[in-house]
């Protein structure tokens, strides 16, 4: 164990449908008491979304044009459940979580607006980028919990479990 401890996620089973309601364990196993502001679990979801940009104009040798790609990361869901609050966090706590996931999930709708525009901007980028390059779909979304310590002027403790839903 490195650091000031670790943090580890107990759930039932890997694969939910939409609906279907996320349980599990939090336990945190600490080397001394820390200060943190909070611990939580998140469901998150992210996609790779791939760009391409044309490039031309004059050179040297003459008028010319590239193109290039460039895949990232984008977050397109998150919920977070607090699960204390901020204090000095002991050896041995651990916390008990419920996260239900939204029936509407996979259709792009979502409860709050926030998500409703990141899913809607993510499907403008996928549409455009199908047109201009005429290719498949971007990557499926990956789903995963992400337990935190939150420890302030330090390095937090996480914990990622990959899941399924669909």
């Amino acid at each position: 164990m490195f650091g000031k401890g670790k943090i580890d996620v107990t759930i039932q089973k890997t694969h939910y449908a939409p609906g279907d309601i996320i349980s599990g364990n939090v336990a945190l196993t600490l080397k001394k008491p820390v200060n943190a502001r909070e611990v939580s679990i998140s469901l998150i979801g992210e996609q790779m979304i791939t760009s391409r940009e044309k490039e031309s104009g004059w050179g040297i040798g003459g008028y010319s044009s590239s193109s290039s790609s460039q895949a990232r990361r984008e977050r397109i869901y998150e919920f977070k459940l607090p699960l204390d609050s901020e204090r000095e966090y002991s050896q041995g706590r651990e916390y008990r979580f419920k996260i239900k996931i939204p029936a509407d999930i996979m259709g792009g709708t979502s409860q709050t607006p926030e998500v409703q525009v990141k899913l809607g901007q993510v499907r403008k980028v996928v549409q455009m980028a199908k047109v201009m390059t005429g290719a498949a779909p971007s990557s499926p979304v990956k789903w995963y919990l992400l337990a935190n310590l939150d420890i302030p002027h330090g390095l937090d403790i996480s914990k990622k479990v990959d899941i399924t839903i669909g």
